[in-house]
């Protein structure tokens, strides 16, 4: 069910500035009729107080608890009595009670709005409509930064207080996630990319095209001039043009590769629903846009083409990729670390250089400079790898078509 039913938005007229004609007005959307139920608080820890909007929305009740600061987490802000009133201090988030809400890029702004608030000794209410989802997961954010909690323990605290709170499983993932970037955001952190990258996939099926709001999971291209270059790149073959740096990787383990004696959850397949969202809701899942034919490593080892240097290069590009993933500050899984990631297939993060991805939702990437085609992407359906993971949305270039580069020197400018 929903936590956004029952919302009743009306437009109140509110008169406008008198020096203009008599008549003169100003329309503002405003919420001034509630269906949130009964007035519902309960007291997290002193000063922090956790309700639903009936509750922030009465002002005898703030006043009789002290409340004078309100950080509102809802589709429609509170009605203009309490936004307007001099003795409040009102912050509204719009955010929809649904999974791939991004709620995680607000926790370090509501955790400060909070703390600075009961450190003037200004009593807190954190609100959405019914208070079971989306300000729970802002009152567990901020206990989890302010404790350095896990979310089991955060929610624990939270729940003992106020028992029917119930964070939507998207949040529930999005707090796992900020505990595991050290309670701060960590644009570097190979998950919060994947997370913004489903996020920006979601918008691009429904505009058909990449938002603006979304132009931040493109990153600069590396084939441009920089003062301090990557020095480990993958260059087209043909040109030798520079088309993505180590960093630009997102690495995934071969869905063949499972520990023996685990459970079918734990494959690669499934790893992207445990540490995004739960996949088992992802209509995109469901079908899978395989890669086209051509973009198998070549040679295919079932020939005799397979050369001695062709094989012990390939072994050499896994150990590297593995010593990558092992190496990474924010990548703790001990599965990982005892096992290579898959290398037939570069998934990499979305580039500048790659401009059909701005006004299409699926289409090749061609070098910038050689025009050879070197890969796919795919911002709309789940891409499988030879392998057999499948990576949503997928930006990948083919191992036959690039070269893994040890050493960048005087990277130029060959847009």
């Amino acid at each position: 069910m929903s936590l956004n039913e029952g919302i009743a938005v009306v437009t109140k007229v509110v008169p406008g500035v008198r020096s203009r004609a008599k008549d003169s007005t100003e329309t503002q959307l405003t919420r001034e009729d509630l269906d949130a139920g009964p007035i519902s608080l309960d007291e997290i820890e002193p000063g922090l107080w956790l309700g639903n909007a009936s509750a922030a929305a009465d002002l005898p009740t703030l006043h009789r608890h002290s409340i004078r600061s309100i950080l509102s987490v809802d589709s429609v802000p509170l009605p203009v009595h309490i936004t307007d009133h001099p003795n409040l201090r009102v912050r509204h988030i719009q955010a929809a009670d649904v999974p791939r809400e991004d709620l995680i890029r607000h926790f370090e702004d509501t955790n400060r709005f909070i703390g600075d608030s009961l450190a003037e000794g200004r009593h807190v209410l954190v609100h959405c409509y019914f208070g079971v989802s989306r300000s729970a997961t802002i009152t567990i954010a901020y206990l989890m930064d302010k404790y350095r909690l896990g979310y089991e323990a955060a929610f624990s605290r939270v729940r003992a207080k106020r028992r029917f709170v119930m964070p939507n499983p998207g949040f529930v993932n999005q707090l796992k996630l900020y505990a595991r970037m050290g309670y701060r955001i960590d644009r570097s952190n190979e998950r919060y990319k994947l997370f913004r990258l489903r996020l920006a996939g979601d918008n691009v099926r429904k505009a058909k095209r990449l938002p603006t709001e979304c132009m931040d999971v493109v990153k600069p291209d590396p084939g441009v001039t920089q003062e301090s270059p990557e020095p480990y790149v993958y260059r087209c073959r043909k040109c030798r043009r520079v088309v993505a740096s180590r960093s630009n990787l997102l690495l995934h383990k071969p869905k063949s590769s499972t520990v023996v004696g685990a459970s079918p959850a734990k494959t690669v397949g499934r790893e992207a629903e445990a540490t995004l969202e739960e996949g088992a809701n992802d209509e995109t899942m469901g079908e899978v846009n395989g890669p086209p034919v051509d973009v198998h490593p070549e040679p295919n080892v079932e020939t005799p083409m397979a050369t001695e240097a062709t094989v012990t290069t390939t072994n050499e590009l896994t150990e590297q990729l593995r010593r990558c993933s092992i190496s990474s500050e924010h990548s703790n899984r001990s599965s990982e670390k005892e096992m290579p990631m898959c290398s037939k297939i570069y998934f990499v993060e979305p580039l500048a250089w790659m401009t059909d991805i701005y006004r299409n939702t699926q289409g090749r990437l061609y070098c910038p400079k050689c025009t050879v085609k070197l890969g796919s992407f795919n911002w709309v359906m789940a891409t499988k790898c030879p392998c057999g993971a499948e990576i949503f949305p997928a930006f990948y270039l083919v191992p036959s078509k690039t070269e893994y580069s040890t050493v960048v020197q005087n990277v130029q400018v060959t847009v």
